[in-house]
Parts: structure tokens; C-alpha cells; sequence
């Protein structure tokens, strides 16, 4: 979590200030809880869908720091070899999937990936988080059912911080939480609170037992706010 925090600090309040980060920078600052708490779970052979603000999932995953920091850069020594700045990663050596922009657009993509490893007849999960403002766009709502349908073996985890870029929760969605929506695709759901990396930790470790037995996907609602 501090390693995040560190990394993140001087991404955006150091190199981008400078100007040698170009695009926009994104970062999770005060929801590290969420990818730690629930990447801890994963097993080496589980796959990991991050979005762009669990920069930790990298971390745990083996990625240095200098490797992050090359990315956001440009440079050859990051993870797209410099063919792309920004948070657009990910290293299918380390089973990270790199982050789709619109970020919903990575549910369905997981849901696959979930019933790639239910057809191996392996015990392994995907992992996809995603923010409240992505359970509104339909490509959510497609791969979940999807994932419901075949109980894929999908750990879903939303990192719920209030807003959908500049939308407020409220004026987004009419139910009251993220997890309200789970029970129309028959797929169980709870709410913990994000900023308690204990709290998400057992949580996700619900979440993991259960895709891992075969009963199909889980999702859970970190609750936090974008500092």
C-alpha cells in the first residue's frame, strides 16, 4: 500500500508536473486497500483485469517500480516497450491483462477469461475491478451476465469511490449501492468498507472461495471516495 502511494505520488505530483509524463494520470490515492485486500488472494496462475487506479495488483504481480515509471515515460523499458505512455499495461507473462480505457469493457473480456479456465478444468479465478461508474454502461452488465450464466469463475470487485469521472453516484444510478444490482443475474453480493484493507481481505477471500467451488462469480463493493 505505501509502495502505491510512493510510486503514484511522484507520477503524478513529480513527473507529470514536469511534463515528462504526457495524457492524463490517474491514481488511487487513499483506495489502496482494494487491490491489496483482494490481490492477495490471487494465486500465481489466477488472472488479473486492474483498472487504472490498483496500480498494487502490478506490485504484487512483480512489476518494479522502474518498470512503472518507464511506462508512464514512454520509454523502452516499460512494460508496451514504449509504444504507448500512461497506464495502458499489463504483461500476459504475469497473467495482468492491460486496462481497456472504457473501463466496463473489461467485465466481458474477464467473464471470458473466467470460463477459459472453468473449459481447463483448473481451480483458477479472474480477477476484474472496476469503478460505480462502470456498472452503469452496458458491456458491464453483458459480461456479468454472461460470467452468471456459465458460472465463470469471475471475482468482481468495485472500487466504489462516489464518482463516475465528474458524475456524482447519485445522478448515475438510482439504487442505493453497486451491490444492489448482483441479485437480478441470481449472483451473491456485499458491501465492505474499501478504506480497510482487513475488511476487503475477508471479503474477497468469500468472493475467491466461491468462484474457486465452482458456484460461479462474486461481486463486492469497496466502499472509499476519490481523494
Amino acid at each position: 500500500m505505501k509502495l502505491m502511494r510512493e510510486v503514484e505520488d511522484r507520477i503524478e505530483r513529480k513527473l507529470y508536473r514536469q511534463g515528462k509524463i504526457l495524457g492524463g494520470v490517474y491514481v488511487g490515492r487513499g483506495q489502496e486497500a482494494i487491490p491489496v485486500g483482494a490481490g492477495l488472494h490471487a494465486l500465481p496462475e489466477d488472472v488479473l483485469f486492474p483498472s487504472h487506479r490498483d496500480m498494487a495488483l502490478f506490485f504484487l504481480r512483480g512489476v518494479t517500480p522502474r518498470e512503472v515509471f518507464a511506462q508512464y515515460m514512454g520509454r523502452v523499458g516499460g512494460l508496451t516497450r514504449g509504444k504507448d505512455g500512461n497506464m495502458h499495461m499489463g504483461d500476459m507473462r504475469r497473467r495482468l491483462v492491460a486496462i481497456i480505457s472504457a473501463m466496463a469493457a473489461s467485465v466481458p473480456v474477464s467473464a471470458g477469461a473466467a470460463m477459459a479456465l472453468k473449459y481447463q478444468g483448473t481451480r483458477h479465478v479472474a480477477f476484474v475491478f472496476f469503478g460505480d461508474g462502470a456498472t452503469s454502461r452496458g458491456d458491464w452488465h453483458e459480461g456479468l451476465n454472461l460470467a452468471a450464466v456459465q458460472k465463470a469463475p469471475l471475482v468482481a470487485i468495485c472500487n466504489n469511490n462516489q464518482y463516475a469521472y465528474s458524475t456524482p453516484l447519485a445522478k448515475q444510478m438510482a439504487c442505493a449501492n453497486v451491490a444492489d444490482r448482483a441479485p437480478a443475474y441470481g449472483i451473491p453480493a456485499e458491501i465492505v468498507d474499501g478504506n480497510d484493507v482487513l475488511a476487503v481481505y475477508e471479503a474477497a477471500g468469500r468472493a475467491v472461495a466461491h468462484a474457486r467451488a465452482g458456484l460461479g462469480p462474486y461481486l463486492v463493493e469497496c466502499k472509499t471516495f476519490r481523494m
